[in-house]
């Protein structure tokens, strides 16, 4: 069936003017003239036979029966655009644009992306190291990976791995008391943690059958990264996963000294933004995240 439609030309420049209800600013959307806008709008009124917009002296207003046309023609255009990057190159495959924070990205994504292109070699993945939580969509990110409970706004997000967690330091700040320690011992000691989850040494002393839990000598950190900074430099002890500490403990930079782990609420997430479709290999490296996540600490390595 031969479909009659107006000038799709005129429809995208009417769904522009009626999203912003001025001629001016879809002008500027457009780069084209207000001239221009208005021209196009005129023809498309035209050719329907009715009136789209109330032109006042310095103002437009769009008619009811207009309003609702542009509500179903704005849903439209978003179908076209999406079925266009679902078909396009871009929406077959193509790099896979990932924010990560430098403490996650250094210690454990990196040091895996050989890993991850012997087992994937179609999926190319582009770490971008940023210490902010930027606006994926805006960004041009197509997806994240970040630390914390998985609620961050405008975003879906996936749990790769909960956080479980100990105590680690240095060797010489227990030098000369041989491991594992009891949990009282290590309340004398100083801790360091993370001002967003400055709860977990309670909940870890608790675990290990400390309780009620003694005051603590505890510095907070901006972040878990400054905590695990803390403890590598030898100034305190900090509650980490084997999954990040594996190879500084392999190395004798680190030791743990209790067997004893801690579950935590929080861990790391693969999140994309909620506006637009994912892109086509997020599931597949969500998938290998995951995999990777539980073989261990070292890359490639068993848990």
């Amino acid at each position: 069936m031969r479909r009659k439609l107006p000038s799709l030309n005129q429809l995208r420049v009417f769904e522009v003017a009626a999203r912003h209800e001025s001629f001016k600013a879809a002008a500027e959307e457009l780069c084209v003239t207000q001239a221009a806008v208005s021209h196009q709008v005129k023809a498309l009124e035209a050719a329907l036979g009715v009136r789209l917009f109330l032109r006042g002296v310095r103002k437009v207003e769009l008619t009811e029966d207009a309003r609702a046309f542009a509500h179903r023609l704005t849903g439209c255009l978003d179908a076209i655009a999406e079925a266009a990057e679902g078909i396009s190159a871009r929406g077959r495959g193509g790099t896979l644009r990932l924010s990560v924070a430098p403490f996650f990205g250094n210690r454990w994504l990196l040091p895996r992306l050989g890993a991850l292109r012997a087992a994937r070699p179609a999926l190319d993945v582009q770490p971008v190291l940023s210490f902010d939580h930027v606006d994926l969509a805006a960004e041009g990110f197509d997806a994240a990976l970040r630390y914390g409970l998985g609620d961050w706004p405008g975003t879906v997000s996936e749990l790769v791995f909960r956080d479980v967690v100990g105590p680690v330091c240095t060797p010489h700040l227990v030098a000369g008391r041989a491991g594992p320690l009891p949990p009282e011992e290590i309340a004398r000691l100083p801790l360091a943690t993370a001002r967003s989850w400055a709860s977990d040494w309670g909940h870890w002393f608790r675990a290990a059958g400390l309780d009620p839990v003694p005051p603590l000598d505890e510095t907070e950190y901006e972040s878990r990264a400054f905590a695990f900074d803390c403890a590598l430099s030898g100034n305190g002890v900090c509650l980490a996963d084997s999954r990040l500490t594996g190879p500084d403990e392999a190395a004798g930079n680190l030791v743990r000294l209790s067997l004893v782990k801690l579950e935590c609420a929080q861990g790391i997430h693969l999140v994309r933004p909620a506006a637009k479709p994912a892109h086509p290999d997020f599931e597949t490296f969500l998938a290998w995240l995951r995999e990777e996540a539980a073989r261990g600490a070292a890359p490639g390595g068993s848990p």
